[in-house]
């Protein structure tokens, strides 16, 4: 069995076996809301989708199928 977390806490690493995780660029995620807040006005009527990259780190919890 494997186990996959989200988010990756700081206090993830001090778990055994310390679990895989998704890892969410948050300060990113924040930016870019804000920006897209700001520049709403000029952009009223379009459609945007912004798509930002998460990165999965794994570690213990995860093992090769057998």
């Amino acid at each position: 069995m494997s186990l996959v977390g989200f988010h990756d806490a700081p206090y993830a690493t001090d778990l055994t076996p310390s679990p895989t995780t998704v890892r969410v660029p948050y300060v990113e995620l924040g930016r870019t809301a804000v920006r897209l807040a700001l520049d709403r006005e000029e952009s009223i009527g379009r459609d945007d989708h912004m798509t930002l990259s998460t990165q999965l780190v794994i570690r213990e919890s995860v093992r090769p199928p057998k």
